[in-house]
């Protein structure tokens, strides 16, 4: 019984590393998504920001992505920060996603 166990962890260990090692930079996929902003966190270490948004078949489809220093937030025309992004707002979102979601562009439509 013993045994059965201390093997079924080794190959756990095992399938989760090659998991980790399958995951690189080359896995990067980048997603445009328009909808509703559902909730901002400007507390949180990194910020985020959730939308509710439609995949391509049409059903709802949530989005939270990390917003980090460099994520460009744009109200109209003029640049903004995420303090200023409120729940129900319209967006569309430029979002990386690898091991992490991470948001490029925000734009807000008022």
């Amino acid at each position: 019984m013993k045994l059965r166990a201390i093997l079924m962890a080794v190959v756990l260990v095992s399938v989760l590393t090659i998991c980790q090692i399958s995951a690189t930079a080359t896995d990067l996929v980048v997603r445009k998504a328009s909808g509703e902003v559902v909730a901002t966190d400007t507390v949180a270490t990194p910020n985020t920001i959730v939308v509710r948004t439609t995949n391509w078949k049409g059903q709802e489809f949530i989005v939270g992505a990390a917003v980090e220093a460099d994520t460009v937030i744009k109200i109209g025309d003029r640049t903004a920060g995420l303090e200023e992004v409120k729940e129900g707002d319209r967006v569309e979102i430029v979002y990386q996603r690898n091991k992490r979601v991470i948001a490029k562009t925000i734009r807000i439509k008022r």
